[in-house]
């Protein structure tokens, strides 16, 4: 069984002290990594994560599991996102790094001991809170990138887990239940 945030804290896991990719060290990367992204890699990494049950993919950019992975949102945009770093990739688009915002509402979500993130392209003012409706100045909801910030809860997941052990340990909050990435 996953152990909880509580318990990874208690056990001593600990962030690492450095990363290989430099956005993790605190201060972004000049480039992001520009891989290649079709629609037969999307449809190969869901199908590997659904299908097949294979362990999360780690980001290309800051390197951590549990955040990253192929997502789509309707109509048809598919693209793939991790949520601890904001690295972000549209199917056939080069990569982008969207910033990460909290709506102080009421009804906005707890995930993993910290506020859930909403992230947001390069150049977006505001939206609507998918929670209230209200809308958020993107200006007055930035919070720093998880990556950037070393004390932030989420350096505790746990890392180079299997997919059920992610589906598993997100569902200990509501709003991230029945997710294999956050």
């Amino acid at each position: 069984r996953p152990p909880t945030m509580q318990s990874a804290h208690a056990t001593g896991m600990r962030p690492p002290a450095h990363s290989s990719a430099e956005g993790a060290r605190g201060s972004p990367p000049a480039r992001l990594p520009h891989l290649p992204f079709s629609r037969a890699d999307w449809d190969a990494a869901c199908f590997a994560a659904f299908g097949e049950g294979r362990a999360p993919t780690p980001c290309p950019d800051c390197g951590r599991t549990g955040f990253f992975g192929a997502r789509i949102e309707e109509p048809d945009r598919r693209y793939r996102q991790c949520r601890f770093c904001g690295f972000t990739q549209d199917v056939d688009r080069p990569p982008q790094r969207f910033r990460p915002t909290v709506h102080a509402c009421r009804e906005w979500p707890q995930a993993a001991k910290a506020s859930y993130l909403w992230w947001v392209a390069p150049g977006v003012a505001s939206y609507r809170c998918p929670f209230c409706g209200d809308r958020v100045i993107v200006s007055q909801a930035a919070v720093p990138r998880p990556v950037d910030d070393r004390r932030h809860p989420w350096w505790m997941v746990p890392q180079r887990k299997s997919r059920f052990y992610y589906t598993e340990f997100w569902g200990h909050w509501a709003y991230s239940r029945g997710r294999v990435e956050l």
